[in-house]
């Protein structure tokens, strides 16, 4: 009963996104912001979401050790089942663990090949078989266009769905596709799925964009900064 309360929290169901959409094989998503207005812990959600529903997810950070990040998705499961029986809470969380493996980079050792070496072994010696991918922490850049569309083959190839965090700067907030468009380079589909997060007041907005730069009729949702749970969704 808890697991499926949980499922109904989901913030992409909250959004329209479709099973269809979140399932596809080799589609990237992104969760768009400036620095620490909560990429990382919309990210967890939507792991923990994907774990909660039998996908096995690999969350990749660069620079934040194990740790740091295990503690992000304790928290965060925390924060959503802190209203339901503790003993209860806690054998679904220890269920939920065989279905994460947490892998971690330093910034200046970070190569997608050296990324795709490292799930290859994970998937060759048995050990983890991802279906749904987080990469946190990247700062990606015009320079990785060749290597993100070979890692999107490569995802097609072993059927993942990735998310990453995107970082924009002040200059880039009023237009944040523009900067999917450019990392795509010639590929515009580069990125299939998109949300943005904006600081309002007391709360976080949470859009979801498009790549031609239309925002869906769906209205955005309000989460809390502080939980970074959902609040309430905004009526136009």
């Amino acid at each position: 009963m808890l697991k499926k309360q949980l499922i109904l929290q989901d913030p992409l169901s909250f959004l329209g996104y479709e099973t269809i959409d979140t399932d596809k094989k080799g589609n990237f998503g992104a969760v768009i912001s400036r620095a620490g207005v909560g990429k990382t812990a919309f990210l967890v959600q939507i792991a923990i979401s994907s774990m909660l529903k039998d996908k096995n997810v690999l969350h990749i950070s660069i620079q934040d050790p194990v740790d740091k990040v295990n503690l992000w998705y304790k928290e965060m499961f925390l924060n959503l089942t802190h209203q339901h029986d503790s003993k209860q809470s806690k054998q679904l969380w220890d269920s939920l663990l065989s279905k994460r493996f947490i892998m971690t980079f330093e910034t200046e050792s970070f190569d997608f090949s050296k990324l795709i070496a490292r799930i290859d072994e994970l998937i060759s010696q048995n050990i983890f078989a991802p279906q749904l991918i987080i990469l946190d922490g990247l700062s990606l850049d015009n320079s990785m266009q060749s290597a993100l569309n070979r890692l999107k083959e490569y995802s097609r190839q072993n059927k993942f769905t990735i998310w990453f965090s995107v970082r924009t700067h002040r200059h880039q907030s009023d237009d944040p596709v523009s900067v999917l468009r450019e990392l795509g380079g010639g590929d515009a589909s580069l990125f299939n799925m998109i949300t943005q997060l904006v600081p309002d007041k007391d709360k976080i907005q949470v859009k979801r964009l498009s790549i031609d730069r239309e925002i869906t009729d769906r209205p955005p949702l309000l989460i809390d900064p502080s939980t970074m749970m959902i609040k309430e969704t905004k009526n136009h």
